[in-house]
């Protein structure tokens, strides 16, 4: 077979590329891993380092890559299958020409067969958006500068199927005809799904119809223009357009469409191999150098979205000495801290559900939820937030997340309190009248300085960051199931401290918090 061998990188940071030149004999147009322009992925993008300073070795380990890739392909059709599957959105995406064009997709609600269809950004780069919520199209607008979204002149149906398309025979469709052929081949079920929409009124009130398909590979779909005069005429007889369709299925063309979905489930559940924060109902108290890398982490796991909410509570202003520390920026200068880390969330995420209370935390009402993070950094607080969440109905009870930073940022500590098995956080000072630290970690005193009449413990922005990276790894492992180890310490390199293991500690006996009276 020959191919063309290209190499346009002598450092090799980009592999070299491979064109087939001619189609393998006996097998169809349309092979996994070679895209329309006939290029052969025969290495995935970083999965080896060629070695520069031998060429000789990287070319020839390219085409001994290249060769396997081909020889599978050529004598393989149950690899040909599974590959097609497994990589089923390039296949569809750049595997033939034309190639299809793009829509963005957003939240689908699971029952519905029909969503919103609207037209986004800018004039001259118009865009289709698909979404069962149109608030949440013009939410994005908004906070990428963009017009108001418009309605476009097609109807979008969802159709849904547990099956993985199956390869083609030839080619990918590009007729009415061969697509519900090749739908029907792989699940009866969609097949008979559209059919049934092409039975309904509904989607002759416009000039385009468009199908979406949710598979097990993933989101795909097509559209196709409807003649104008047949669905005046076919407006009440709808299943007569349905015969027309297929009647003259072998010759009226469709376009692909290849989906780039950008919905919250989307986007925060994309790097995860368990659930998100989905649904959760989450309260931070403290906004502060903590409080404010946390609620960032947080909502990138899915706080905040679907039926959840993000609350953040902080009575305080952000001033010009909280900058070179926090997360938000002279934009927020002077305003309250939870009002402007919703802000600043509400720009990133812009369907997400935060609520901002800028006072201070209210025993009765903020100790609920799913869980509550006590990011305040504030000792005084944290065992009264300790004390009154222990007063709260055990069958109603959150599990509550303290974090904070040791010394001048020399290490960042977390405990994760839920059940009496464990300790609370009163639990970590002795019962010797002096409140001996449990666990020490200092070597060596604590810098301390004075602004006015505020004292301060100076530490740089590496410290709540770590500390912010470390009460969200506690909360990852509660999303897998247990928050073990809950008691945590992570140390800098060179932190002049005691190292201390991460483990689960047992209360402490004759605790004033937890213990029984």
């Amino acid at each position: 077979m020959r191919i063309r061998l290209t190499i346009r990188d002598w450092d090799f940071v980009h592999y070299p590329t491979v064109q087939v030149l001619e189609a393998p004999s006996g097998l169809s147009g349309l092979l996994p891993h070679i895209d329309a322009d006939r290029g052969l992925c025969y290495l995935a993008s970083g999965s080896v380092v060629l070695d520069r300073f031998h060429p000789e070795h990287a070319i020839v380990q390219c085409l001994d890559l290249a060769r396997l890739e081909l020889d599978r392909l050529l004598t393989g059709p149950v690899y040909r299958q599974n590959e097609f599957q497994s990589e089923f959105g390039a296949n569809w995406n750049i595997g033939q020409r034309p190639l299809p064009w793009t829509v963005l997709l957003g939240s689908i609600h699971p029952d519905s067969d029909l969503a919103s269809a609207l037209l986004v950004g800018p004039p001259d780069e118009r865009m289709l958006a698909i979404s069962s919520l149109p608030e949440e199209i013009a939410r994005w607008c908004a906070v990428r500068g963009w017009p108001a979204p418009v309605e476009a002149a097609l109807t979008c149906w969802i159709v849904r199927s547990d099956q993985a398309p199956t390869l083609p025979q030839n080619a990918l469709p590009g007729t009415i005809g061969e697509m519900f052929a090749w739908i029907k081949a792989w699940d009866t079920r969609a097949y008979a799904a559209i059919q049934r929409i092409l039975g309904r009124p509904d989607y002759l009130a416009r000039p385009h119809v468009m199908f979406l398909l949710q598979c097990r590979a993933g989101w795909f779909g097509f559209d196709m223009t409807l003649d104008a005069s047949k669905r005046q005429v076919f407006r009440r007889k709808p299943s007569y357009m349905r015969q027309s369709l297929h009647g003259r299925g072998s010759s009226r063309s469709i376009s692909r469409v290849a989906v780039q979905e950008i919905g919250p489930s989307f986007v925060h559940s994309r790097n995860l191999t368990y659930h998100s924060l989905q649904d959760r109902r989450i309260t931070v108290i403290g906004c502060g150098a903590i409080g404010g890398y946390l609620a960032q982490a947080l909502a990138r796991l899915g706080a905040g979205t679907g039926a959840g909410q993000l609350t953040l509570i902080d009575p305080d202003r952000l001033r010009a000495e909280n900058l070179g520390r926090h997360w938000l920026g002279y934009d927020s200068l002077f305003l309250p801290k939870a009002e402007a880390v919703q802000r600043r969330l509400q720009q990133e995420f812009p369907t997400i559900n935060v609520m901002a209370c800028p006072r201070e935390a209210n025993w009765h009402d903020d100790l609920c939820g799913d869980l509550i993070i006590d990011a305040t950094g504030e000792e005084a607080l944290s065992e009264a937030l300790n004390c009154h969440r222990l007063q709260v109905d055990s069958a109603v009870r959150p599990p509550l997340l303290h974090v904070w930073i040791v010394g001048n940022g020399d290490c960042a500590q977390a405990l994760w309190v839920d059940t009496p098995k464990f300790a609370c956080y009163r639990c970590l000072r002795c019962n010797d009248g002096a409140r001996t630290p449990r666990f020490p970690v200092m070597n060596h005193p604590v810098e301390q300085r004075n602004l006015g009449c505020h004292a301060f413990t100076p530490f740089a922005v590496s410290a709540p960051m770590s500390a912010a990276a470390l009460a969200s790894d506690l909360v990852i492992d509660w999303m897998r199931g247990d928050p073990s180890p809950r008691f945590r310490t992570r140390t800098t390199e060179s932190a002049d401290i005691r190292k201390l293991k991460p483990q689960n500690l047992t209360p402490l006996t004759g605790c004033p918090a937890c213990s029984p009276r």
